[in-house]
C-alpha cells in the first residue's frame, strides 16, 4: 500500500504539472513542520526557533527581525501549522489553479503564485508598520508572524476570474454561478472580516486582499502589454537553464525539462527534449483544455479580446 502511494506521489511530481508540484511542496512542508511540533511538545526538545514562527519559516512585519531571516519572504507562503488551513488552501489552489494553468501554462502559474504571495507580504508589512491599530493589540516586545499560502492562492483565484469572468461554476445549492461573482465573494469576505478578531487575523486578511489585488492587476495590465510577473519569470528561466540535465543518479530532471522552462525569453522558439508517455498525454490534455477555453472566449467576445499569449498559442496549435 505504501509503495503504491509513493509511486503516485512520484508520478504526480514528475508528470509535468506545476500545479501538483505546488500542492506537494505545501503538503511536505506541513508534514515536516508538524513532525517538529510533535518532537517539541512530546519529546521535550527545544529548537532555536519556536512554534510561533513556524521554526523560522514564517515571515514578519518587524523589519529588524526580517533582516535576519530574509528567506521567510518566500518560505511563509508554503508553510502551514493547522490541517484545516492547509486543506482549504490546497482545495482552492487545485480548483482555481486547474483553470488558470489550462489558460496560461505552468510557468505563469508558478510566477503568479510567488509574486501574488510577495504582494500579500508587502501589504502585510505596510499595514503593520503604518496602521497603529494593528500593532496596538500586541505586547511591546512581541513580534507578529504570518504564514500560509492564502495570498498566493487568492492571486491565482482573482487572476483566473479576471481571465474568465463569465465562466460558470456549478454548485449543488446555488446552481451555476459566474466565476467573477465567486471571486468577489471571497474578496468581500476578507474585506468585511477586517473588523473582526485581533491584529493577527486582520493582518492576515490584509495580506489576502493584497494577493487578490495583485492577481486582478496582473491580468488587467497584461492585456496592455505589461507583465508584473515578468521579472520573476526571467529569474526562474535563468535558474532553470543552468540546472544540470542529469542528477547524481544519472536520471534526467524531467520535472524541470518541460516546454515552459525551456522557452527562451523574448522568443517564441522552444527547445524540446524527449517526453515520456505520461508527460506527452498530460501536455496534450492541458493544450486541449486551453484551446477549448480560447475558442469559447472567441465565440463570446471575439478574437480581438485574446491576449498576446492566447493568440500565439492559437497560432502554434493551428500549425501542428
Amino acid at each position: 500500500m505504501l509503495d503504491g502511494m509513493w509511486e503516485d506521489i512520484k508520478r504526480s511530481w514528475t508528470s509535468g504539472s506545476m500545479l501538483y508540484r505546488l500542492i506537494w511542496v505545501n503538503v511536505v512542508v506541513f508534514v515536516l513542520v508538524n513532525a517538529a511540533l510533535i518532537i517539541t511538545k512530546l519529546g521535550g526538545v527545544e529548537f532555536s526557533v519556536g512554534i510561533k514562527d513556524c521554526f523560522g519559516l514564517a515571515t514578519t512585519s518587524d523589519l529588524d527581525v526580517l533582516v535576519r531571516r530574509p528567506w521567510s519572504v518566500f518560505t511563509h507562503m508554503f508553510a502551514h501549522t493547522e490541517i484545516l488551513h492547509l486543506i482549504f488552501n490546497m482545495i482552492l489552489l487545485w480548483w482555481m489553479g486547474s483553470i488558470y494553468q489550462a489558460e496560461v501554462g505552468s510557468r505563469r502559474l508558478l510566477s503568479t503564485y510567488l509574486t501574488g504571495g510577495l504582494a500579500g507580504f508587502v501589504f502585510y508589512v505596510l499595514a503593520f508598520n503604518f496602521l497603529p491599530g494593528l500593532t496596538a493589540q500586541f505586547e511591546p516586545d512581541e513580534v507578529p508572524f504570518a504564514l500560509g499560502s492564502s495570498a498566493a492562492v487568492l492571486s491565482i483565484f482573482t487572476a483566473s476570474a479576471t481571465l474568465n469572468p463569465n465562466r460558470k461554476v456549478r454548485f449543488i445549492l446555488f446552481g451555476s454561478v459566474q466565476l467573477k461573482y465567486i471571486a468577489l465573494a471571497y474578496v468581500l469576505f476578507d474585506y468585511f472580516g477586517l473588523s473582526q478578531g485581533d491584529g493577527v487575523n486582520a493582518g492576515g486578511k490584509i495580506a489576502h486582499l493584497g494577493g487578490a489585488f495583485f492577481g486582478y492587476m496582473l491580468i488587467t495590465l497584461n492585456r496592455k502589454g505589461i507583465n508584473l510577473a515578468g521579472w520573476l519569470e526571467v529569474v526562474l528561466d535563468f535558474i532553470m537553464s543552468r540546472l544540470p540535465s542529469k542528477g547524481k543518479s544519472g536520471t534526467k530532471l524531467k520535472f524541470w525539462r518541460n516546454k515552459n522552462w525551456k522557452k527562451k525569453v523574448g522568443s517564441s522558439a522552444t527547445s524540446r527534449v524527449p517526453k515520456s508517455d505520461a508527460e506527452f498525454n498530460l501536455e496534450k490534455r492541458e493544450n486541449t483544455k486551453r484551446l477549448d477555453l480560447i475558442l469559447e472566449k472567441i465565440s463570446r467576445h471575439g478574437y480581438d479580446h485574446l491576449t498576446k499569449e492566447e493568440k500565439q498559442f492559437l497560432f502554434n496549435q493551428s500549425n501542428k
